[in-house]
């Protein structure tokens, strides 16, 4: 979301807008207030159709953003985090800060967006039919009538089969609840999108080559092409799930990293640090023997060596309120998701008691998947 144009919290979730939707929201409105309103509801003037246009548009996004925050709203229950909620020009996401870790969790999160945009469609399309048939009301109709079909278009889209829409990991978890393997059930979310997303390319090609395309070739063709290259990516990524199904952060970490003492500099430190040490990170412990933040060899490396004798371990530790700490009985690949959306991208390990263990970060993940690979390999 660095690059969003922010629009505040909702439920203490960040929002924002790509700039790609401005483009849309003014095309969708010219569409609405100089063709489509016009001929559907003649004889009013032009300042009324563009004011409907525009809120037509507006709303639309508004309902879009309904969609997310109830994946959103979801995932919080699951005990997941939310980076934020970004609007773009196919729609929106909501960015977890890890995968969900049961079928039931990954349902729950999916289903809800398109129930979510189901539930706005029937809402709106009542209130379309209770409205006045004439003049400014009837206008108001005919937008909330546009808008309620276009929501209940986008819970059916969003329901398809195919990874990377919700209805892809629904299909997901259910063959993930069956079978008891993560992996089978992206697999064959992954496939499905690959084959939809190429179903509708060659939908869009077809609708180009017709008369009265009306534009509609070019969008299916671009979102064809955005779900098949999504759902490749999701299948090229399986085998890395396979090799890590079931591993868990003990299986991974770095375990018991060397400490540093808060009250020393970290020129005495270094003169206590074995030189055969693999570890990268190390926690620092205070007066009372509890870790207070983490150090690390990329910060010490990025201080002159003369300052060393005069810096203590605590001005270049990361403090702990900034650090992610996961617990050696968590799923490896979730861990590491929270982790990498962190402000610091290596993650203190503690015991079910509490204990700092050890130290993780993406470069764990990696080293096991290729020991792993190495393992399964066959030999010479």
């Amino acid at each position: 979301m660095g690059r969003d144009i922010p629009l505040g919290r909702i439920a203490g979730v960040k929002v924002g807008m790509n700039v790609s939707v401005l483009l849309i929201a003014a095309l969708y409105a010219w569409v609405l207030a100089d063709n489509n309103f016009p001929i559907q509801v003649p004889g009013l003037s032009p300042t009324a159709y563009w004011v409907a246009g525009i809120a037509g548009a507006l709303f639309f996004f508004v309902s879009l953003l309904v969609h997310e925050v109830g994946h959103a709203l979801v995932a919080r229950e699951e005990g997941i985090g939310v980076r934020g909620i970004s609007l773009w020009l196919l729609g929106g996401v909501a960015r977890l800060e890890s995968s969900p870790q049961t079928p039931r969790a990954e349902f729950r999160i999916a289903v809800v967006g398109p129930l979510a945009s189901a539930a706005c469609g029937v809402l709106l399309l009542s209130v379309a039919y209770v409205l006045p048939d004439t003049g400014l009301w009837e206008l108001a109709g005919t937008a909330c009538a546009w808008l309620g079909r276009l929501n209940l278009i986008l819970a059916a889209f969003n329901l398809l089969p195919a990874a990377p829409l919700d209805g892809g990991t629904v299909l997901s978890a259910l063959i993930w609840w069956r079978t008891g393997s993560q992996t089978a059930g992206k697999l064959w979310a992954a496939r499905s999108g690959i084959a939809v997303g190429l179903g509708m390319v060659w939908w869009g090609f077809g609708e180009l080559q017709g008369d009265d395309s009306g534009g509609y070739g070019i969008f299916i063709l671009a979102v064809g092409g955005f779900i098949a290259m999504n759902a490749w990516q999701s299948l090229r990524s399986a085998p890395l799930f396979a090799l890590l199904d079931g591993v868990r952060v003990a299986d991974a970490m770095y375990a018991y990293p060397p400490t540093a003492r808060a009250g020393d500099t970290v020129a005495d430190f270094l003169r206590t640090l074995p030189r055969d040490t693999h570890h990268q990170s190390y926690p620092v412990i205070g007066d009372h023997g509890r870790v207070t933040g983490l150090l690390t060899a990329n910060a010490i490396r990025a201080v002159p060596a003369p300052q060393w004798g005069s810096l203590r371990t605590t001005d270049l530790a990361f403090p702990l309120d900034r650090l992610t700490v996961v617990r050696t009985d968590e799923a490896l690949l979730a861990a590491v998701q929270r982790i990498d959306s962190g402000d610091v991208r290596t993650g203190l390990v503690v015991s079910p008691d509490g204990r700092t263990v050890g130290t993780i970060d993406a470069g764990a993940l990696y080293d096991l998947a290729e020991a792993r690979r190495a393992s399964l390999s066959p030999t010479g």
